[in-house]
């Protein structure tokens, strides 16, 4: 449910968009039958070789960053968030892929990764929490499936490739967002998104008609958020 401030603002969404302004875990407890889970970390990041594992406080705090163990904590709920033959992307950034088996195998439950994909921000000089990283990869689980990972990296069936401008951290791509959600889900299907941002997936989900419902839990991300919503509902 919208805040009244923001609903006196923007103006209502529609019933099938939920963004909330809550707590991942929270909503975690609630939902279910989710078609596509959606989860974008606010992971924490250190220098690596370059800075012997020093943190990194100017990257990390872009948000209010947690830790590993709560991000494992939160993929696995997904589980029992996600109905039959579902599907879960996950963004992480170098050199999260290096510590998968600890920071996110989200497999232990869903079955293992069924393919990979990566966001390649052009020209090379993306906003990735590591070193500006230029590339921002995403693991693709389905429930119950098995197998090796089917790497893609120019499209393929699903567009797990996807090039543009960055414009700023975690704003991902609108269109990439409506790639997935029409290749995954069909109408009326509901997206669960576990760390909204500024709300990508629910601007896509409001466009190709999904329900949606998400959570984050600051207060200038989620007002803006909103506003996207709103703005490419033509509600703004």
């Amino acid at each position: 449910m919208l805040f009244p401030n923001l609903t006196a603002q923007y103006g209502a969404l529609p019933d099938s968009i939920d963004l909330r302004r809550a707590d991942v875990a929270d909503l975690l407890r609630e939902v279910r039958g989710a078609r596509l889970v959606i989860a974008d970390p606010p992971w924490q990041y250190t220098e690596g070789a370059a800075g012997k594992g020093a943190a990194q406080p100017e990257l990390n705090g872009i948000f209010e960053c947690v830790t590993d163990a709560m991000i494992v904590s939160h993929l696995d709920a997904t589980y029992d968030c996600a109905g039959p033959d579902a599907r879960l992307a996950v963004w992480y950034t170098f050199p999260k892929d290096q510590e998968w088996s600890e920071a996110g195998n989200a497999g232990k439950r869903w079955g293992g990764r069924t393919s990979d994909g990566a966001w390649i921000k052009s020209p090379h000089v993306g906003v990735g929490y590591h070193w500006r990283g230029w590339v921002e990869p995403v693991a693709m689980f389905t429930k119950g499936a098995t197998g090796r990972p089917n790497h893609i990296a120019g499209g393929g069936l699903f567009g797990n490739g996807h090039i543009s401008a960055p414009d700023e951290h975690s704003y991902k791509p609108v269109a990439w967002m409506r790639q997935w959600i029409r290749a995954w889900t069909d109408p009326g299907d509901l997206v669960l998104d576990v760390y909204a941002g500024l709300g990508s997936v629910a601007v896509a989900c409001a466009l190709e008609g999904r329900r949606y419902v998400g959570a984050e839990i600051d207060e200038e991300r989620h007002r803006r958020a909103t506003m996207r919503v709103a703005d490419a509902l033509g509600a703004g």
